[in-house]
């Protein structure tokens, strides 16, 4: 593991090898000895925090909330002993979001054991380090660790976990999987898949938004379209976007066929036709 309030419900992989599924459960085995040795967090202070008041929480599917700002946020899969929070950039630092998850659940003493990220992206380091500050792992894609930055200098394992390909993570009764689809729209992408609640964590894979590749980190337009497809092959109802509305997989689908349609549009145009300003945020 190198380092480098009211509540609204909102409307499978190809089976791996058996030498990738050791590999998986030797990875999980590291990262579950970790976790149950979280003590609990001390609240602290971070310059990107949210007021409380500000933090909007829905339910996604029972035990899955979606929290954040008006326009998206972090997933975070509850369970019996602590929670595990996908993607927190859009929702507030470590001291920030606790407040609001214990608010939202009624349990004071619930922590947050884990934290994935799906991409690197503006803001997406600072705010991991809170996490980090506050003894919680990070998980994060190895090349994408590379485009953050040194999230916490000095941090040791298991203070930010990497992985290459996939990952499976088990907190107490909680299992995601977490799947590098590649280069997608930035250098390193992946999805995150609650099995059980048949949902799926996109990051910045989907948006209502005219589609923009993080160029300048290794994400292209055709790269893009190839994560879709990948993404399509697995089991879930439910792709949640960091931001904008959760879609199923007819929007997914008609979203792969404008990514392809402007890659190939810009396959006969400038170099930078269909990439992100450098610093542009998702």
């Amino acid at each position: 593991m190198p380092l480098p309030a009211s509540l609204s419900f909102l409307v499978p992989a190809p089976a791996a090898s058996a030498r990738a599924l050791a590999r998986r459960a030797g990875a999980s085995a590291v990262l579950a000895a970790a976790l149950a040795g979280c003590a609990a967090p001390t609240p602290q202070t971070a310059a990107t925090a949210l007021a409380a008041g500000t933090l909007r929480a829905e339910a996604v599917r029972p035990g899955l909330y979606r929290v954040g700002v008006a326009d998206g946020g972090a997933l975070v899969r509850v369970g019996t002993r602590g929670a595990v929070v996908v993607d927190p950039a859009r929702a507030a630092s470590h001291p920030t979001l606790l407040t609001e998850l214990r608010r939202l659940t009624g349990r004071p003493d619930i922590t947050i054991r884990g934290v994935v990220l799906t991409a690197a992206g503006p803001g997406v380091g600072a705010n991991a380090a809170s996490f980090v500050a506050a003894g919680v792992p990070v998980l994060v894609q190895r090349r994408a660790l590379a485009f953050l930055g040194e999230i916490a200098p000095g941090a040791t394992p298991p203070a930010v976990v990497t992985y290459d390909t996939d990952y499976q993570l088990y907190v107490d009764e909680l299992q995601l999987e977490i799947e590098h689809v590649g280069s997608g729209r930035t250098g390193a992408d992946s999805v995150v898949l609650f099995p059980d609640l048949r949902v799926v964590a996109v990051g910045a894979l989907f948006t209502d938004r005219s589609p923009l590749a993080d160029c300048a980190s290794g994400g292209s337009l055709a790269g893009w379209t190839a994560a879709i497809d990948h993404l399509m092959w697995s089991n879930f109802e439910l792709a949640v976007p960091a931001r904008g509305a959760p879609v199923g997989k007819r929007e997914l689908r008609a979203f792969r066929d404008e990514l392809e349609a402007a890659s190939r549009a810009g396959a006969a145009g400038p170099a930078a036709a269909g990439c992100a300003p450098a610093g542009a945020s998702r």
